[in-house]
């Protein structure tokens, strides 16, 4: 009999500023070849709640402090075993975390940050999100960030199910 691994338990945050720019993370995973785009955010470590757990990583990655962590406006399951080790992929929640105008200045240095295979960060407008020919995740981020710019984080979060 076979065991099936688990999911790995994730929380990213949609950080959008006041000229409704949101924070990326670029990420390059060698033993996939994959390199992309992707929110904030990271692991929950055991014992650990989704909201301790999103501050942390924000503070680690970004620098950003005390965030005000909002609603739920995505949930995105990912099914790749190769993606990280002794998983079967990650389920994430993504919070809406509405911030003032900051320069990113990561606690982590530059060497813990390329062990967790982030190698840049920076704001993307909503036009860049929708003209870039990089990959970002989620996948439909420039949809997600239009619908969170029009409503908040009213509606019911959108649910994102990817497999390779």
């Amino acid at each position: 009999m076979t065991r099936e691994l688990p999911l790995r338990n994730a929380v990213r945050a949609l950080v959008i500023d006041p000229a409704d720019r949101v924070l990326m993370v670029k990420l390059d995973i060698p033993w996939t070849e994959w390199v992309g785009w992707v929110l904030p955010g990271g692991g929950i470590d055991d014992g650990e709640s989704a909201t301790d757990a999103l501050c942390r990583e924000l503070l680690e990655e970004t620098g950003l402090r005390d965030p005000f962590v909002g609603p739920v406006v995505c949930r995105r399951i990912h099914r790749n075993p190769r993606m990280i080790p002794g998983f079967a992929g990650q389920q994430e929640t993504i919070h809406l975390v509405p911030c003032h105008d900051f320069e990113p200045a990561p606690t982590m240095s530059a060497e813990e940050l390329r062990a967790e295979q982030v190698v840049d960060m920076r704001w993307f407008t909503l036009a860049e999100l929708r003209t870039t020919t990089e990959v970002l995740v989620p996948e439909p981020l420039a949809d997600l960030v239009e619908r969170v710019l029009e409503f908040g984080g009213t509606l019911e979060p959108l649910v994102v199910e990817v497999e390779n």
